[in-house]
């Protein structure tokens, strides 16, 4: 399985703050930490690069703005296989909403 550079990962997450209009940064932590992202609402997202023993590639954790720490996002993190699963965690983790499909069909 190619891995994906950490740096790269907190690029994606950058530009991916700025196209869903959250403000907030995108920090690098210690690992296994490879993002750690600061919303404007006071969410805390933070990816974590899973062990080479496991068949996906990240841990998503997040906590909502006034949540508790140790809350179950936090002790229960979403696993991804992929940067979209990625994406998709970090957006639900920060409460963007997915908006509607683009569906793409040949004319009849």
């Amino acid at each position: 399985m190619a891995s994906v550079e950490d740096t790269r990962i907190r690029a994606l997450l950058e530009e991916s703050l700025a196209l869903w209009q959250v403000p907030g940064t995108v920090h690098g932590a210690a690992v296994p930490v490879v993002a750690e992202i600061r919303a404007a609402s006071g969410a805390l997202v933070w990816v974590e690069r899973a062990g080479t023993d496991t068949q996906f590639r990240w841990f998503v954790r997040w906590r909502l703005a006034g949540e508790a720490p140790g809350g179950v996002r936090e002790v229960r993190p979403r696993v991804c296989g992929s940067l979209v699963g990625l994406l998709a965690a970090a957006r639900e983790g920060l409460g963007v909403e997915r908006g509607s499909a683009l569906r793409v069909a040949a004319a009849p």
